[in-house]
């Protein structure tokens, strides 16, 4: 738990660790505070790979792969389904592993933690690109490496079957053989020392109901159209549901077991006649339980066995390929639909009262933070404190935030990044290890879990003089930010077609990031949300952009050791009138923070841009400044950065 940061603070205390956070509003809310903490390693990474290596060689396996993933196929996982960090060291959101009985140590991961994994893996790691053209994947590494006569063993609930289906044609084209099994060597070598380390066990915190003023739509018309159009039309008798926020997002629950996503550990089956829930009877209190009326619950991992007892009775599964090879493994081939579940495209699409939502909780998000900035401006400039750290001012953000109506938690870890840290594209900040703030760049990336919403914003400021460098670099960054918030484009349009315009200003003095540009953002659900994207990489099926998808524009640029750069709002994908066309569609901004306005050389935009740039402040100022009049500080720090700018 946090300390109090003075009178305003007192009452509001806060942990701030790898754990989940939640806050009550109003008295209403009928879940509490609950934390999940990492115990601190004790045995060594070298000892955990050398028993993986033993289990391996029990079982005559040359190589075994581990995934970030867990049984849903998740982002964001429980501490107990760490497997990949257990066994390597590296803490990010995405990547695997893969050791082998010969002594290589390999990590893939994409390029928003190549610099992080270089830092947090030992010298026995090597770190493979993943996700570039011309570096191998880890299939074609495993075929172009390893003798013909590999064994190569992974878990098979936590690869999803599409992915199983194109690694394993790789690596028997080699002959090599894929081994499969339910049962996780990683666990098998926390149990081995859990008498020096603890074994984490599952979460097991309560579910809670989120009214149709949240939601827009009763879960019972979101069962319906499964039940009366999806199944129909598609001759099947039951839909496999697996991916965590598209449970809760059909039957208008949220929890709580995993760190910043509001969902928790279950699967469902909806049938044409039945529904079917598997979770821990336990998360669901009474006032839950009369909202799963007719909803039959059913213990987590039977899952299995009622896919059994479906197809002995020669029913059709309707099963997704992004559901794990276990799930697939349960459901006999001829009993097998397969085909991406229309949960997916629906809970993308947002309905009014989810984009009035997002509208309104980036509106108090926004008076949260510039209260945050206006109060580290403060401390900075004014007062000189130069006893702030990274870990320290975000733990005020976070407060900040928790004042807010309807606030419940973050919606990840704060990234609180000064100087070289902010090239660590998902810093995350460690009260032993973090910096002090310096007078130099430092950048935000932050969000919050709201019951009408979910935000992730990103600002970098500057507390001294910038370099003309550090100028243009922002000012760049802020070109290519503008012109995709302004873009224009027709129907069936991809987020790949339209990623270049965010680098173009970047591109044109040779820089670029190697982030995509732009994520799906889930109501009051992940933060990272499909199946909508905008991105450099190839894609197989891209999906197209369509009206009421939320989005991210965040493009960026790094400086190894130097500063890190990120504009970031939150856009909702809307129907645009042309003069010669209707059937165009552009993007509203929801997000309504000031841009840094040192760090812009007004010289180097275009008109267009600079009359963006001022409308946007404009807009900025008339949404948040009402919410802002008790607070003099920040209302004054708001006026300031929306003041108009003009060239010279």
């Amino acid at each position: 738990m946090l300390r109090s940061l003075g009178n305003k603070f007192n009452n509001l205390k806060v942990s701030y660790s790898n754990s989940i956070r939640y806050y009550s509003s109003n008295s209403n809310n009928s879940f509490n505070s609950s934390s999940i903490t990492m115990t601190p390693p004790i045995v060594s990474i070298q000892r955990r790979v050398e028993k993986l290596k033993e289990l391996m060689a029990a079982r005559s396996l040359n190589v075994y792969v581990i995934p970030s993933e867990d049984a849903h196929q998740s982002e964001y996982i429980t501490v107990r389904d760490k497997r990949r960090e257990y066994i390597s060291g590296f803490t990010g959101s995405s990547g695997a592993a893969v050791i082998t009985s010969e002594g290589h140590r390999l990590l893939w991961t994409d390029g928003r933690y190549w610099l992080q994994a270089s830092q947090q893996l030992d010298a026995t790691w090597k770190v493979m690109k993943d996700r570039v053209a011309g570096e191998p994947t880890i299939e074609e590494w495993i075929a172009t490496t390893m003798p013909a006569n590999t064994r190569v063993g992974m878990d098979s609930r936590l690869i999803s079957k599409s992915a199983f289906d194109k690694f394993k044609s790789t690596v028997e084209k080699s002959g090599q053989t894929v081994e499969t099994s339910e049962v996780n060597l990683i666990d098998q070598v926390r149990e081995q020392f859990a008498s020096e380390e603890p074994v984490p066990g599952y979460p097991a915190n309560p579910i809670f109901f989120l009214p149709v003023e949240f939601s827009g739509k009763a879960s019972s018309e979101k069962i319906r159209d499964i039940q009366q159009d999806s199944l129909v039309k598609e001759n099947a008798d039951y839909m496999v549901i697996s991916a965590l926020d598209e449970i809760a997002w059909l039957f208008n629950l949220r929890g709580s077991d995993i760190s910043f996503n509001p969902v928790f550990l279950s699967y469902a089956i909806v049938g044409r006649q039945n529904v079917q829930l598997f979770v821990d009877e336990t998360k669901i209190p009474t006032d839950v339980r009369k909202e799963l009326a007719g909803v039959e619950i059913l213990p987590y991992d039977s899952i299995f066995s009622v896919l059994r007892k479906y197809c002995s009775e020669n029913k059709k599964i309707w099963l997704d390929p992004r559901s794990s090879l276990a799930i697939y493994n349960s459901v006999q081939k001829e009993h097998l639909f397969e085909k991406t579940n229309p949960i997916l495209l629906a809970k993308a699409i947002k309905n009014a009262t989810e984009v009035e939502g997002f509208r309104q909780c980036h509106i108090r998000d926004a008076a949260a933070l510039i209260q945050f900035l206006a109060w580290m401006e403060e401390e900075m400039l004014v007062k000189n404190n130069t006893g702030l750290t990274e870990y320290s001012v975000a733990e005020v953000l976070e407060q900040y935030r928790a004042k807010q109506k309807h606030y419940v938690s973050l919606s990840f870890d704060t990234i609180s990044s000064t100087e070289g840290n902010g090239a660590i594209i998902h810093y995350k900040p460690e009260p032993e290890t973090c910096k002090k703030i310096a007078r130099a760049m430092y950048l935000v990336d932050s969000g919050g879990q709201y019951r009408d919403g979910t935000t992730d914003v990103t600002r970098t400021v500057h507390y001294g003089t910038p370099n003309p460098h550090e100028v243009e670099c922002y000012t760049r960054v802020l070109k290519g930010h503008v012109q995709l918030s302004i873009v224009k484009f027709p129907l069936k349009v991809t987020g790949k077609d339209i990623d270049c315009i965010a680098r173009m200003s970047l591109w044109q003095v040779g820089l670029d990031y190697a982030h995509g540009t732009g994520h799906g953002v889930g109501s009051f659900l992940n933060v990272h949300e499909g199946p909508q994207g905008i991105t450099h990489r190839q894609v197989a099926n891209p999906p197209v952009l369509q009206p009421y998808m939320t989005v991210t524009n965040e493009p960026g640029y790094y400086e190894e050791g130097k500063f890190g750069i990120r504009i970031e709002n939150v856009m909702v994908t809307v129907p645009v009138d042309t003069p010669f066309s209707k059937q165009f569609l552009g993007f509203e901004t929801v997000t309504v923070v000031p841009y840094e306005r040192d760090l812009i050389n007004v010289s180097m935009l275009t008109d267009e841009e600079l009359l963006f740039v001022n409308n946007y402040h404009q807009n900025v100022l008339l949404s948040v400044g009402p919410l802002l009049e008790s607070d003099p500080r920040a209302l004054t720090y708001l006026k300031k950065k929306t003041a108009p700018i003009a060239k010279q």
